[in-house]
C-alpha cells in the first residue's frame, strides 16, 4: 500500500510539474493529498486491529488502533477539500476573465487585462 502512494504521489507531482491545464493541475494537487493520507494511514495499519470504541476498549491495548492518526488525517481530508473549493472557485473566475483554462493563455491575458486598467 505504501509503494502504491509514494508511485501515485510521483506520478501526481509529474502531471502537476506537466500540465499545462488549470483543471488538470487541480486534480494532480488532489492526488497528491490523496496519496499522503493513504501513506499515512497505511503506514499504521496492522492485521487484526480494533477501532478505539465500545467493547474494543476492554481489549489488550496492544490490539488497540491509536485514533490520533486517523484524526489527523480526516483533518487533512476536510482542509484538502476547502483548499480544492477554492481553487475551484478561482479556476471559475479566471476562465470567465480570460476564457481559457491554459496556464500561458491565462497569464498573458492577465497581464493585458492588468495594462488595460492602468
Amino acid at each position: 500500500m505504501q509503494t502504491a502512494s509514494i508511485i501515485m504521489f510521483f506520478l501526481a507531482f509529474f502531471g502537476l510539474i506537466t500540465s499545462r491545464n488549470i483543471i488538470k493541475s487541480v486534480i494532480c494537487l488532489m492526488l497528491k493529498q490523496t496519496s499522503v493520507i493513504v501513506f499515512f494511514l497505511g503506514m499504521r495499519y496492522r492485521p487484526g486491529i480494533l477501532a478505539p470504541i465500545g467493547d474494543n476498549l476492554a481489549a489488550d491495548i496492544a490490539y488497540i488502533a491509536d485514533p490520533l492518526p486517523q484524526a489527523l488525517m480526516i483533518t487533512a481530508i476536510i482542509i484538502g477539500l476547502a483548499v480544492t473549493a477554492v481553487d475551484i472557485t478561482m479556476i471559475i473566475y479566471l476562465t470567465n476573465k480570460t476564457n481559457s483554462t491554459d496556464w500561458d493563455e491565462v497569464k498573458k491575458r492577465s497581464t493585458e487585462l492588468t495594462e488595460e486598467v492602468k
